[in-house]
């Protein structure tokens, strides 16, 4: 879930700069229709990941697939948000692969995985619930590898719900904003 936010956050952002510049309608419409076609590119890769590969690898997967699907979508949209609302202010695509790819090591430790949830402090632990990945990993692996339900990861599943909003928000502000930047010099 690491990698494909990274690789979306990176990609959003890279090209929302340009897509500012050359966007023609309103900056919902343009956020809204960027977040809708990340979200029907990257649907395939999490088939993949959530679905196809633990089954063909013989791993526990005894989670619902709608509702993996359900919580994904959210994620997915949220990383496309946030990756539009960083990248909207960046003058060179390359800038936010520097940005997001500093970040990658740090978030990896904060999943878990590598290192103890418990030893990391509680304000580091918050700076982390700023990504997507932070909830997301922790509600898809309780429905992939544990059979919860959505309603048993709802506390994960209103977190992305409101990073998608707020992202949202910022995005639609941002591309306002950088719009009347482009057309007024």
């Amino acid at each position: 879930m690491l990698i494909l936010q990274q690789t979306l956050l990176i990609g959003a952002a890279a090209l929302s700069g340009l897509a500012v510049a050359q966007a023609a309608g309103g900056a919902f419409a343009n956020v809204l229709g960027r977040g809708i076609a990340h979200l029907t590119l990257y649907l395939p890769a999490l088939t993949l990941c959530l679905v196809v590969l633990p089954r063909v690898y013989g791993f526990s997967a005894l989670g619902n697939p709608l509702e993996l699907f359900t919580l994904a979508s959210v994620f997915i949209l949220a990383t496309s948000f946030m990756g539009q609302a960083v990248g909207a202010w960046f003058k060179r695509p390359e800038t936010p692969t520097l940005i997001f790819l500093g970040t990658s090591l740090p978030q990896f430790f904060l999943t878990g995985f590598a290192w103890p949830r418990e030893a990391i402090p509680e304000p580091v632990q918050a700076v982390g619930t700023i990504f997507p990945s932070d909830l997301a990993i922790d509600g898809i692996v309780r429905i992939n590898q544990l059979g919860a339900s959505l309603w048993e990861v709802a506390h994960d599943w209103r977190g992305l719900w409101i990073l998608a909003l707020a992202y949202f928000a910022l995005a639609v502000i941002s591309t306002a904003l950088v719009k009347r930047r482009y057309s007024h010099g």
